[in-house]
């Protein structure tokens, strides 16, 4: 109980933080353009069903004990969701390169969003993991509580919602979905862990972007027109670097490759 006091706490601290009018997320004395509040009710609803998993015999609890007892009974490890946790976020500031992509912001600022929601999102993952030190199914290591892969997965995730919206989101989000699945067979993490991790990755992503206005505001970023963002085959109106690819293949030493010119 003491636990989910702790988590509730935590979380009631995170929401009137990024809710208030008047604190770091105004710019020039206006509301943050990025910020709504049903942005929370996802990650509230998931962080809140994770905590419930420390509550004996709750839904979250039993299905929990259920999925170790009977998932994955012969104990099979696969180390996929290691790789797949990064994909999002990997593809998320330069998928707008791509002709015929829709986005909504230019490369610098897909950039800073994804490095400050990454940032929050670490923060949040070891303190909370070595405050609660919840033991793990498999290992008994007291680190269980809340899933960093999880959390890592989903925040690439939303990000590529925010982004790109919920075409290329949906894709992202089945990503996310099997690698928390995969941390429940592989019995690396309870169910609530994993709940707790989707909801903290998503209100980390949505962070990233909140903080977008602060960020320009601090670094004295002015805004220019949007680039033309043609695969990044040429520089756009707001300095971007001319970056040329092309593939080769050496018939004779049977050689493959990609070349890649970049200027800044």
């Amino acid at each position: 109980m003491k636990k989910l006091i702790l988590i509730s706490v935590l979380l009631v601290a995170i929401i009137p933080l990024s809710a208030q009018e008047d604190s770091v997320f105004v710019v020039q004395r206006q509301k943050n353009p990025y910020y709504q509040p049903k942005q929370l009710i996802a990650p509230a609803v998931l962080i809140t069903m994770g905590a419930l998993g420390f509550v004996e015999k709750s839904p979250v609890d039993l299905v929990a004990q259920k999925a170790f007892k009977d998932m994955n009974t012969e104990w099979h490890r696969t180390y996929v969701d290691d790789y797949l946790q990064y994909a999002p976020s990997a593809v998320h500031p330069f998928l707008g390169f791509i002709p015929g992509v829709r986005h909504k912001h230019n490369f610098r600022d897909r950039f800073i969003a994804s490095a400050t929601a990454h940032a929050l999102m670490a923060g949040a993952t070891g303190a909370v993991k070595y405050t609660v030190r919840h033991p793990r199914p498999d290992s008994g290591k007291r680190n269980s509580y809340f899933s960093g892969h999880t959390a890592t997965v989903f925040t690439g995730a939303e990000l590529m919602r925010i982004e790109y919206g919920w075409g290329y989101g949906s894709a992202a989000y089945a990503v996310a979905a099997g690698v928390a699945f995969l941390r429940v067979y592989n019995k690396r993490h309870w169910v609530g862990d994993v709940l707790t991790g989707a909801g903290v990755g998503i209100l980390c992503a949505n962070a990233g972007y909140w903080m977008l206005p602060v960020w320009k505001r601090w670094l004295k970023i002015t805004d220019k027109p949007s680039e033309a963002e043609s695969a990044g085959l040429h520089r756009g109106r707001d300095g971007m670097p001319i970056v040329v690819a092309a593939p080769f293949y050496d018939i004779e030493d049977h050689a493959a490759g990609l070349t890649c010119n970049i200027v800044f």
